[in-house]
């Protein structure tokens, strides 16, 4: 589904991201962790050009999205569901209309389907009585969960998740994790960015370890665990579990 090759990105004289290969497949849960400033959040960034890649091509569904143009570009990203560590929901408008408002926009749906859909996805992630409500009005959990849908809306290939979890209280990450189990066992593609451990060995298909640009090591979540082969990898664990 995604072919990254020879990834470079710099900010300035930084070089945040260094020749990095990679492939995922459809129906992959690949969960990405390593210590803050490896370059995690940049290269899951790249892969939907939210930021623009220095060197190197990245390849979805067989089509290079670096070459592609602004129009082309959006059409693609419409494919690839996008959550971030802040919610950015429209504070005026209700959950209902948050999540109906870019597949009506875009012409994807007619604001009858969007609707449905979006009472659809609601109930699935336990809150269909907030439809009508303001975000102001949500948890900060709920608030999150309401991001995943407004994603899930636009009925993408794959979702990204940018660290979903790292702005909520302890009590309300549990929620949002256990949603996007559901999402995993469901069979979306998921390339996942966290700090949480217990994720990544429960739902991961595979994990991944960055620092310093590069991905030093992966494996399956079991072997990555409790068999790790890189001295880097094998201090952060010491630290985090």
């Amino acid at each position: 589904m995604i072919d990254v090759k020879n990834l470079h990105k710099s900010f300035g004289d930084k070089q945040v991201l260094c020749g990095i290969d990679e492939h995922i497949e459809k129906g992959e849960k690949v969960v990405i962790i390593g210590p803050s400033g490896s370059g995690k959040s940049t290269f899951l960034r790249c892969l939907n050009l939210l930021e623009v890649p220095t060197e190197g091509s990245v390849i979805f569904e067989g089509k290079d999205i670096t070459k592609a143009s602004g129009k082309e570009l959006n059409v693609i990203r419409q494919k690839m569901g996008m959550v971030f560590q802040h919610f950015n929901l429209f504070p005026h408008l209700t959950i209902r209309r948050n999540i109906t408002l870019a597949p009506v926009k875009l012409g994807i749906m007619t604001q009858e389907q969007a609707d449905e859909r979006a009472m659809e996805l609601l109930k699935k992630v336990g809150l269909p009585e907030k439809a009508e409500q303001y975000p102001s009005q949500l948890s900060g959990g709920q608030k999150q969960r309401i991001a995943i849908v407004r994603s899930l809306a636009m009925n993408p290939d794959v979702m990204l998740f940018d660290e979903p979890t790292s702005a909520l209280d302890p009590e309300m990450v549990r929620e949002v994790l256990d949603f996007m189990k559901q999402l995993a066992d469901d069979g979306m593609t998921m390339v996942v960015v966290t700090h949480e451990m217990g994720f990544a060995k429960e739902v991961g298909s595979r994990v991944m370890f960055m620092d310093e640009g590069k991905i030093m090591e992966q494996n399956t979540p079991r072997e990555f665990f409790e068999n790790p082969q890189n001295d880097r990898l094998k201090e952060f664990l010491s630290k985090v579990l």
